[in-house]
């Protein structure tokens, strides 16, 4: 019975994750790394070289569609890890009954769970986390060196997944050196273990060589020194990421950090710091304690990605359910040695033990439960419906891209479609006049690579994906008009034509069930809703567009970019208290306060009250002075407002920032406005 303990355990863990889990492709990364594990691709820094391997292995599993297949491969890897918990716990305690209960604890917290439903990076880095505790508690009963080099070619081996890994590099350090100074400081030792460290990092040749094989997804080009060492190292991130906020703003997640800690663990934290406090070893108590520390400094201070998005926190996770085990464990021992407990009581405690795991399996099933969720597939079905053959889409947004990504590259889905990736990192830009030989900024260029597409593809249809269509580069003498979920180019002076049938070919099942959503797929569903609540207002079906505008504002009830959509919308209909209670409520859950301004500015425009709205321009002007858009809105109010000479020094400066607007220069001259020098 005991030795079969951890197998039916395991396989009981692993079937509950299999009915959970995402039929489909999921949101977010999940449909560049399907993609990029089923081409052999390499997805967005640092290239997880390992992940793509052991991931096109898992997409050649005869079972489901290629995105489940993946899904299998985070509840798989998520399935180990709580079994090497169990076992890190039993030989901690000597008592399965504590094992079971710690480690299935951690398989039912929402955070850990909800890892197991889609492709993801994390579960495998979490059964690393896993397995290198495990080999450091056999190298401490042991102090073999053989142990101490299998540790460090499994450390080395788990940074072709995640360079996340080096979180741990202090603590673990700090373990060894203090239990054996000699096993690294001998010069023999050293350069084995030197050794044994880099060569599986040679994983990361996978980069280079993929490249020049020309693989479907070749993030960043990794095929030079400079290009590669710029993708492992995530250079083009680590400014906006590392150390970038305000003291308050790290205040603040660090305190949002410790919530979720404490939610995934509620009153049995007190028994995980229970079991830290009676751990007999103190270097393994500033082993334990040195990950979650060194997992906060990195949750706090090197990110700046919302907690809804990405998971942190998750080896804080693993290692409070190792301490869990031991304080259960302590109490168990008390309850047993303690005669003035009766028998029924001891028995209720065991009873209690076991009850754990389970509390958590019904506690958190509905919320973890995704085996209804087609929503990113679906998203991507419908994306490419709307685009006839032969004609042109431009994605932005991860959740327009990756989706899309695997509907073309794994399933072959929208061929006959030119697809351009606005970032130019998976879709990247190929046109028949290249190559292109440009100067000019970044976005002088992107625009440029626009206006050629539209011109060259107008006829057969230019289309944008985009959560945010204020950001569109559109040429002068061209338009977008909504064009059912998408936005399509047209000519300014023509009719935009019909698009209303355009919704009866769309796939919406998810869009409509009442699974658990989170932020990405709230992001989704509710532009969905948009778009559709928009098209029904726009064609004269105002009581029901107007339902689904009032669902999509539901749905993505703290999304600020449908809460701004919905109130620039209200905006230019009309709708001002509808417009106002929207921009509200964009102000409570917002990512960029410049822009709530921004809306709020043509919110009072549109009302006629010019000095409100000159006032939130300047606003979004102080805390995004780079964007040229923001002068143009204030330079317009401010001509209606009769205040001409400030009008054309707001006009001057977004001319200084980008010089290529050949609008504002019409507008200008036409108004016969004088620039500033």
């Amino acid at each position: 019975m005991q030795r079969c303990l951890p197998l039916a355990f395991t396989l009981a863990v692993f079937s509950v994750y299999l009915l959970t889990t995402t039929p489909v492709v999921y949101l977010g990364d999940s449909g560049e790394f399907t993609a990029a594990a089923f081409s052999l691709g390499i997805p967005h820094n640092s290239g997880y070289p390992l992940y793509s391997l052991i991931g096109k292995i898992f997409c050649m599993i005869p079972m489901g569609n290629v995105g489940f297949r993946m899904n299998l491969m985070s509840a798989f890897f998520c399935s180990l890890t709580v079994l090497l918990i169990y076992h890190v716990i039993l030989k901690a305690t000597h008592s399965a009954v504590c094992a079971v209960s710690a480690a299935g604890y951690l398989a039912f917290t929402p955070l850990f769970w909800s890892q197991t439903v889609s492709a993801e990076v994390y579960p495998l880095h979490m059964f690393f986390v896993a397995l290198i505790i495990s080999l450091l508690w056999q190298w401490d009963q042991s102090r073999s060196f053989h142990h101490l080099l299998l540790l460090v070619f499994v450390t080395g081996v788990s940074f072709g997944n995640h360079m996340q890994t080096i979180m741990l590099a202090v603590p673990v350090l700090y373990f060894i050196i203090s239990g054996d100074k000699k096993a690294i400081f001998t010069w023999r030792h050293f350069a084995a273990i030197t050794f044994f460290f880099i060569l599986p990092l040679t994983l990361y040749f996978y980069l280079p060589i993929r490249t020049q094989a020309g693989t479907a997804i070749h993030w960043g080009d990794p095929d030079n020194l400079e290009r590669f060492l710029s993708h492992v190292t995530a250079s083009a991130h680590r400014g906006s990421y590392v150390l970038s906020a305000h003291g308050s703003q790290y205040v603040e997640r660090f305190t949002e950090a410790l919530k979720l800690i404490a939610h995934q663990y509620g009153v049995l934290l007190l028994i995980s710091i229970w079991g830290w406090v009676r751990l007999r070893s103190v270097r393994w108590k500033i082993l334990l304690a040195g990950i979650i520390v060194f997992d906060l400094i990195y949750t706090v201070f090197l990110n700046i990605i919302s907690f809804e998005i990405t998971p942190f926190t998750l080896p804080s996770s693993v290692v409070l359910s190792i301490l869990l085990g031991i304080g259960l464990n302590d109490m168990l021992g008390w309850v047993k040695k303690e005669k003035r407990v009766g028998l029924k009581v001891k028995g209720a405690f065991l009873t209690g033990l076991c009850a754990i795991p389970v509390i958590g399996l019904i506690t958190n099933f509905s919320y973890c439960d995704q085996s209804r969720n087609y929503t990113a597939y679906e998203h991507a079905v419908n994306i490419l419906r709307t685009t006839p053959s032969d004609s042109a889409l431009f994605l932005d947004g991860d959740n327009n891209v990756f989706p899309v990504a695997y509907g073309r590259l794994v399933e072959g889905m929208g061929e006959g479609v030119a697809l351009f990736d606005r970032h130019n990192v998976i879709f990247q830009w190929r046109l028949e006049t290249s190559p292109i030989v440009f100067v000019g900024t970044w976005d002088e260029f992107q625009s440029d690579i626009i206006r050629r597409v539209i011109d060259a593809k107008v006829k057969q249809g230019v289309y944008f994906a985009v959560f945010n269509p204020s950001t569109l580069l559109v040429p002068e003498g061209y338009r977008t008009i909504p064009y059912g979920m998408l936005r399509k180019v047209v000519p300014k002076n023509p009719s935009p034509g019909d698009s209303k049938d355009i919704w009866r070919y769309y796939c919406e099942e998810s869009f409509h069930d009442n699974f658990n959503r989170d932020y990405m797929n709230r992001e989704v569903t509710s532009h969905y809703f948009f778009r559709k609540g928009e098209g029904l207002w726009l064609s004269g079906k105002r009581r029901t567009g107007m339902r689904f505008l009032t669902l999509a504002s539901q749905i993505g009830y703290n999304d600020t970019s449908i809460h701004s959509d919905l109130g620039v919308f209200f905006t230019e209909q009309g709708l001002f208290e509808h417009a106002r209670k929207e921009l509200e409520k964009a102000l409570n859950y917002y990512d960029d306060l410049s822009g709530i301004h921004n809306n709020w500015g043509y919110y009072h425009h549109k009302r006629g009250d010019y000095d409100k709205a000159i006032a939130s321009f300047k606003e979004a002007i102080k805390l995004s002075p780079k964007n040229h858009s923001y002068y143009n809105n204030l330079g317009f109010t401010l001509f209606r407002a009769g205040r001409k000479g400030e009008a054309a020094a707001a006009f001057s400066k977004s001319l200084l920032i980008r010089d290529n607007q050949p609008q504002i220069r019409k507008f200008l001259q036409d108004k016969k406005l004088r620039l500033f020098s």
